[in-house]
């Protein structure tokens, strides 16, 4: 064991705690934060009644710097992705922090709801220490007492708030870290973020009704929401349209860029003999010592059979958009990036021998169907999730197995 009184390692690594290049930025925030609650609960569960006066200032201080550290991320974050067009001075001042963040009037609902909610807490610590000394030193800068304005401070209620404030804290954080990832779409406007665009889609009417007393009652609620004005509603309206997951929405269909919606249905035809009883269920668990080398060869045949079946269909253009729409439905990437996905697959098949065994592993997927389907509804083919998600005896049938070069764009 070292002679390390605080960095020293055991020979038990059970309660090796990961700090420095093995830690994260957000430890720090969740620890101060639960260090409060802790030490909060503690006090009042095991009635240590003789600490309350000593512990309730790391209580206090612990969540006073929780907050501190959780702005300073979300400034730097935002900051970082171009939303703020600076950073606030480098000091301990959490109204300021606060302050610089709410007079951004960030362009996401949810973080400036947190912001609001944030509210309070700062006020209560601010008034009682403006710098994040007095919670730490008996005595201020300036020489007076520090606190001397309180007398009291009831442990049950800052543990009852403290509830509040940590999921608070957590909402804000995951918020900022959702939004900067949201950001690298494209998809937001200038008063909305993605979010809140996949929000106002879910507000509007069908494509349908655009036009009538539905789309301007529609029209009205999201403006008074989300504070749009017409041409901010207008931009967001443009973004949507543009947007395939969320014109989908509001009933809008977008093409694939070379896949046709009987070729996916030839697919998962031909899916289905290889997997005729895990349509619809979850994969089954099979002892090695059931497996048998006959069933195992007539699988290899049905298999090479199966993809030889699609070899006229699905080509390489196809087979690219094929595997992006698997893989947007398995919630890797966003639909905007479908495009550049499918070009991606595209430039890696190679020859023929690579596009056969990219069609074969597709078809080896027991959650092809399903992935299949939600990619469908999230690059905007609805009409294909609609046909996907019916039962195989009501399913419309493909048409010809070798469609029409005249029909590919």
């Amino acid at each position: 064991m070292s002679d390390d009184p605080f960095f020293g390692l055991s020979g038990d690594s059970t309660w090796n705690a990961c700090i420095g290049q093995q830690g994260d930025e957000l430890h720090y925030v969740e620890g101060y934060l639960e260090a409060a609650s802790e030490l909060a609960n503690a006090v009042i569960d095991k009635k240590m009644l003789a600490k309350r006066d000593t512990l309730v200032l790391p209580i206090l201080y612990n969540a006073r710097h929780a907050i501190e550290l959780v702005l300073k991320y979300v400034g730097g974050q935002l900051f970082d992705c171009g939303v703020l067009a600076q950073r606030h001075p480098a000091n301990h001042d959490i109204k300021g922090l606060w302050g610089h963040l709410v007079a951004a009037d960030v362009a996401d609902e949810a973080i400036r709801n947190h912001l609001k909610a944030l509210e309070r807490f700062i006020i209560s610590l601010d008034r009682i220490d403006d710098d994040g000394q007095e919670l730490r030193y008996h005595v201020s800068r300036d020489g007076e007492t520090s606190l001397k304005g309180e007398s009291l401070a009831n442990i049950v209620v800052i543990r009852d708030n403290l509830k509040e404030l940590s999921s608070v804290v957590d909402g804000l954080m995951h918020r900022t870290i959702g939004f900067v990832a949201e950001r690298k779409s494209g998809t937001y406007s200038c008063r909305c973020s993605r979010a809140d665009l996949r929000e106002i889609a879910g507000m509007m009417p069908p494509l349908a009704d655009w036009g009538t007393e539905a789309f301007t009652q529609a029209k009205n609620a999201v403006k008074e929401r989300f504070s749009l004005s017409n041409t901010q509603f207008s931009k967001a309206i443009d973004a949507i349209k543009a947007n395939r997951e969320f014109y989908a929405m509001v009933g809008g269909e977008t093409d694939l860029p070379y896949l046709l919606d009987d070729e996916v249905m030839l697919v998962v035809e031909q899916w289905r003999i290889l997997h005729p009883d895990d349509a619809g269920k979850e994969p089954k668990v099979v002892q090695g010592s059931r497996f048998r080398s006959a069933d195992l060869i007539a699988n290899i045949k049905k298999r090479r059979e199966c993809v030889e079946a699609l070899s006229e269909t699905v080509l390489c253009q196809e087979a690219a958009d094929l595997e992006a729409l698997f893989y947007l439905g398995r919630g890797d990437f966003y639909p905007e990036r479908f495009e550049e996905r499918a070009a991606g697959y595209l430039k890696s098949l190679g020859d023929g021998a690579e596009l056969r065994a990219r069609t074969a592993r597709l078809l080896d997927k027991t959650n092809l169907l399903t992935c299949l389907e939600r990619g469908a509804r999230r690059a905007g083919r609805l009409s294909l999730a609609q046909r996907l998600g019916k039962p195989p005896a009501e399913q419309e049938p493909p048409h010809e197995t070798n469609v029409s070069q005249a029909m590919r764009k």
